[in-house]
C-alpha cells in the first residue's frame, strides 16, 4: 500500500471564489490531548504516525474516532472514541482477536473510520492467529471481523487476501477497503466491500478501465449510504493515465480523467489519493494542473459536471491569499468543504478553513486560543474530518521549539 500510495502522490490545492466570511464562530473542545488518561490505562502519547496524516473521523453525534499510542500502559497504542464527554477504548495491543491470536500494529494502519451510528472500522495486525491482518468493526462493545489475510479473494480466481488497509464505513454498516491480493507468484491491488455479510470485489489491479487500458492502482476508497464507492486511480495502456472514478452495482463510471480540461484552464494532469464524497454524491479531490493559470486547485464533481472550488492564490477570510494545502479535502452532508491551508501575507501563516454556500470561513488559525492554550502549529501534513451536523476535527502538534502539545481538537459552529 506504501507503494501505491506513493504513485498516488498527494497534491495540493484550495479553495472557493465566492466572497469570503469571516464573521464565522467556532466553539473548540479537547478530544484527545498527550498525557491525557487513557480508558484502560496509562496515557496517551501521541496519535500520529511519522509520514501519516492523523485522520479523526467525527460523526452527526459528535463522536471523534482516532489512533493513539499509550505510555504506562500494558499495550503502546490502540483505537478510541470519544462520545459525549466520555473515553471509550475500542481496541487495543494484546487484545483477542475474533478471528483467531491477538490485535497489535494498529500504528501501521492508523486511520479509524466512523459512521452515525458509532461503529468503527479499522485495520490492525493480528500475531499468534492464522490470519496476519484484519479489518475489524466494532459497536456497542462488540468486534467483528471484516476481513482477515488469508480469506479467498472473492472475484480474483485462486486469489488470496495478502493485505488489508484503509476502510470506510457507512451508516448500514458496509465497509470498503483496499486490498493486496495474491494469486500464485503475482501480487495485486484490489479495492472490496463487505455488504449484506458478503464480500465482494469491486476492482481490481488489470481490470478494464471505462475509458481504455486497465487500472494499475488506488487510492483509499470512499463510500457513501446510496452504496457508491468512489476512489482515484492510475491507468496503464493506451487511455488516460488517471482518475476518479465511481462504482455502484457492478459498473465503473469515470468522473474525471488525467488530460481533461479544467473548469480554471489548462489540463488535469494528476490527482490527490484520497477524494471525499457524501450522500447527495458529491465528489471533492484535489488535482494538479498542466498549463493552468495555477498549479493545483480543489475541485467538485456534482452529477456530471465538474466545477472549480478554489486555487491557490485565492484570498483567504481576514487577509492574505492561500500558498499550500493539506493532502486532501473533506465534505459533509451540505456539500460544505474543509480543509487546512498556508496562507501568505495574512494575520497567520497556517489554518482550518470551511467552504460553503455563504463562502469561505475560518475555523481556526495559528494563535488562536485552544482548551488549556494556543494554537502553535498544526500536523506535518494537515488534514480535517467533517459530521454531517458541522463539526470538524484537526490535529495540533508542538512547535519546532516545543510550544504547544499534540492533540485532537472537535470545532462546533457556535450559529
Amino acid at each position: 500500500m506504501i507503494a501505491m500510495a506513493a504513485a498516488m502522490a498527494l497534491l495540493f490545492g484550495l479553495l472557493i471564489a465566492a466572497p469570503a466570511r469571516s464573521d464565522g464562530r467556532f466553539a473548540i473542545r479537547a478530544v484527545a490531548t498527550a498525557g491525557l488518561a487513557a480508558p484502560g490505562g496509562g496515557s496517551f502519547e501521541r496519535f500520529s504516525v511519522e509520514s501519516l496524516p492523523i485522520v479523526a473521523p467525527v460523526n452527526r453525534r459528535g463522536q471523534v474516532a482516532f489512533f493513539a499510542t499509550l505510555v504506562r500502559a500494558g499495550g503502546s497504542e490502540g483505537i478510541f472514541l470519544s462520545s459525549g464527554g466520555r473515553m471509550v477504548r475500542i481496541a487495543g495491543d494484546g487484545d483477542a482477536s475474533p478471528g483467531g491470536g491477538t490485535l497489535t500494529g494498529f500504528g501501521r494502519h492508523p486511520v479509524p473510520a466512523l459512521n452515525d451510528s458509532g461503529t468503527v472500522a479499522f485495520a490492525a495486525a493480528v500475531a499468534s492467529g492464522t490470519a496476519v491482518e484484519g479489518i475489524f468493526a466494532a459497536s456497542r462493545g462488540r468486534l467483528q471481523v471484516v476481513a482477515l489475510t488469508g480469506g479467498a479473494a472473492p472475484g480474483i480466481p485462486s486469489g488470496t487476501l495478502a493485505g488489508l488497509d484503509i476502510p470506510a464505513i457507512n451508516d448500514r454498516g458496509d465497509v470498503a477497503f483496499l486490498a493486496t491480493v495474491r494469486r500464485g507468484r503475482e501480487t495485486i491491488e484490489a479495492i472490496y466491500v463487505r455488504t449484506g455479510g458478503k464480500l465482494i470485489k469491486v476492482v481490481a489491479q488489470g481490470d478494464p478501465a471505462p475509458a481504455g487500458g486497465a487500472f494499475a492502482g488506488f487510492g483509499a476508497p470512499a463510500l457513501n449510504n446510496r452504496g457508491l464507492v468512489t476512489f482515484a486511480a492510475i491507468v496503464e495502456g493506451r487511455a488516460v493515465p488517471g482518475g476518479i472514478f465511481q462504482a455502484q452495482g457492478g459498473a465503473i463510471k469515470m468522473l474525471v480523467g488525467a488530460g481533461e480540461e479544467t473548469p480554471l484552464g489548462g489540463i488535469f494532469m494528476r490527482f490527490s489519493e484520497r477524494v471525499a464524497l457524501n450522500d447527495a454524491g458529491l465528489v471533492a479531490f484535489q488535482a494538479a494542473l498542466k498549463n493552468g493559470p495555477v498549479p493545483a486547485a480543489i475541485f467538485a464533481v456534482e452529477g456530471n459536471r465538474v466545477r472549480r472550488v478554489a486555487a491557490i492564490g485565492d484570498a483567504a477570510p481576514e487577509g492574505g491569499s492561500f500558498s499550500h494545502f493539506g493532502p486532501w479535502p473533506a465534505v459533509d452532508a451540505g456539500g460544505e468543504i474543509g480543509f487546512a491551508a498556508s496562507v501568505d501575507g495574512g494575520p497567520s501563516p497556517l489554518g482550518v478553513f470551511l467552504a460553503g454556500p455563504m463562502g469561505l470561513s475560518r475555523v481556526v488559525a495559528i494563535g488562536d486560543a485552544l482548551p488549556g492554550g494556543k494554537l502553535t502549529t498544526l500536523t506535518l501534513y494537515p488534514v480535517v474530518s467533517l459530521g454531517d451536523a458541522g463539526g470538524i476535527t484537526f490535529a495540533a502538534a508542538p512547535s519546532p521549539t516545543g510550544e504547544g502539545a499534540e492533540g485532537i481538537y472537535l470545532a462546533i459552529p457556535s450559529r
